[in-house]
């Protein structure tokens, strides 16, 4: 492979399915993606050095996070423009958003790393709320044909929950994000990719050890664990109807487990807590569309 002065790692171009979307790319993607083929929805490329002359430069942010960097600036800042969405993280990388193209300008290679972490995290749940599907901040896996899908935020017991049932032969269909499409009067829950992040001690639980794994983030100790052959569980590639929203609460180890219904306007409460870039969708005027579609979903 040779290294281009415009860009990441340059290989020839792959066609990959993730989130229920054909994917073109060049990137030297670290986690495990399923391969795609066809006429692909979206393309993504990474070029390693600043916009030149970016227009956003000097307008008015949409968005601006209230966290920021210790000379002030915010985290993340959201910018629209004509015909792209710009979303600027602090010293790092932005993300130029298309209806057919994501690019992302790396502004730092040291980094590198939050490229691949972005594109998977914020960046393809803006990209997908602005084709009208939902991302929720959700594991998912597959029993009986259905999709089940446990809500919370970070540390909740998302991932270890899915992961139980994986480890008594469910398929995984989608780990943290987990897009759902209403459609034909059913939503359909698609798949992700097959790969999970597992904190050190989960790891260790699910599969024995964690130190050969691969560190996702250099800051943090959560590992990448690859799902399907060769690695833990199986992985589901079609998309299923839900069949089934949990949202895990934690107690004492000692107690019973209990499975209480919750009222359509908890129920409703729960998936506006746990929607993915929730301050971003609303500053893109999506809002709305989103609460339609959670008030269907709950009734």
């Amino acid at each position: 492979m040779e290294r281009p002065d415009n860009g990441c790692l340059k290989e020839s171009v792959r066609l990959y399915r993730l989130f229920g979307i054909t994917m073109a790319s060049t990137y030297p993607f670290a986690n495990r993606l399923t391969d795609g083929s066809g006429t692909p929805d979206l393309t993504f490329t990474c070029v390693r050095r600043p916009c030149p002359l970016p227009d956003w430069i000097g307008a008015d942010p949409v968005y601006s996070s209230q966290g920021k960097t210790a000379d002030g600036e915010s985290l993340i800042t959201l910018y629209r423009l004509k015909d792209c969405d710009v979303v600027h993280f602090a010293r790092s990388v932005d993300f130029f958003l298309r209806p057919g193209t994501i690019v992302a300008h790396l502004l730092d290679p040291s980094y590198s790393y939050l490229v691949e972490i972005r594109l998977l995290g914020e960046i393809f749940s803006i990209w997908l709320e602005l084709r009208g599907v939902l991302a929720i901040h959700a594991s998912s896996v597959v029993v009986n044909q259905g999709a089940i899908a446990f809500l919370s935020t970070n540390g909740g017991g998302k991932s270890s929950l899915a992961a139980a049932l994986m480890q008594a032969g469910y398929p995984l269909l989608s780990d943290d994000i987990l897009p759902i499409e209403f459609r034909d009067g059913i939503f359909l829950g698609k798949p992700g990719y097959p790969q999970m992040r597992m904190w050190p001690d989960q790891a260790e639980y699910f599969l024995g050890k964690y130190e050969d794994l691969e560190i996702v983030n250099p800051w943090y100790s959560k590992r990448r664990v690859a799902i399907g052959q060769g690695g833990f569980g199986t992985f589901c590639r079609e998309e299923r109807p839900l069949k089934a929203l949990y949202i895990p609460e934690r107690r004492d180890s000692d107690e019973e487990i209990v499975i209480e219904p919750q009222s359509p306007k908890d129920a409703f409460i729960e998936l506006i807590r746990n929607s993915f870039s929730a301050r971003i969708i609303e500053a893109l005027g999506l809002q709305p569309q989103r609460m339609d579609s959670f008030t269907r979903m709950v009734m």
